[in-house]
Order: structure tokens, then C-alpha cells, then sequence
């Protein structure tokens, strides 16, 4: 999770938030990504991967084939990051989801 926080070029304040189960409805502005630019560009190529691969929000109530019942904590546009009950945090690519079809909305 850590190194997703680092790594993201999302808005760093959803993130975290996200990870503790809140949900920011819009940018803070006030993190270093907001304030480059960066999480207005991820924000618009998320909403653009959302219409072609899929719909998975932060706080989207899912169920794996493997790893059982679980909720999205965060969303990095290609990739997302789901708290399982039994499994702990596992990050999954939306494009292998959308072959795969191992997860489901509950």
C-alpha cells in the first residue's frame, strides 16, 4: 500500500482516505499531484478506462473466485486495490479483471 501511495498519480488525499474506507468526491488540490496537474490527468484517463474496462469505485463491494468477499480502497486508473476478508490487500490490473473475469460485483 505504501508503495502504491508513492507511486500514484492520483490525488494523494484520496488515496489515503480510500484506504481508510472514506471517499473524497472531488480532488484536494492541495497535494502534489493535484497541484501539478497529474491526479486531473489520472482522474480523466480513470472516468475514460471506467466506460471501456469496467466499474469498480473506491468502496465497491466485490467478490473474488480465489480470495472470497472484499471492498475497493482505491482506484489508479489501470490497476485496483481491494481489502479481502480473508486475503488481506490485493492489487489486480482492470485489463486482466476483464479477461479473467475473476471478480464481481456483490
Amino acid at each position: 500500500m505504501m508503495r502504491g501511495y508513492a507511486e500514484t498519480s492520483g490525488c494523494r488525499r484520496r488515496f489515503l482516505l480510500g484506504y481508510f474506507g472514506e471517499e473524497l468526491p472531488e480532488l484536494c488540490g492541495a497535494c502534489d499531484t493535484c497541484r501539478s496537474g497529474a491526479a486531473a490527468r489520472a482522474l480523466e484517463e480513470r472516468e475514460e478506462s471506467d466506460r471501456v474496462e469496467g466499474d469498480w469505485p473506491v468502496g465497491a463491494e466485490v467478490r473474488h473466485e480465489a480470495w472470497g468477499d472484499g471492498s475497493v480502497v482505491s482506484d489508479d486508473g489501470d490497476r485496483i486495490t481491494v481489502l479481502f476478508d480473508e486475503a488481506g490487500y490485493r492489487t489486480l490490473s482492470l485489463e486482466a479483471v476483464a479477461e479473467t473475469g475473476v471478480l464481481t460485483r456483490r
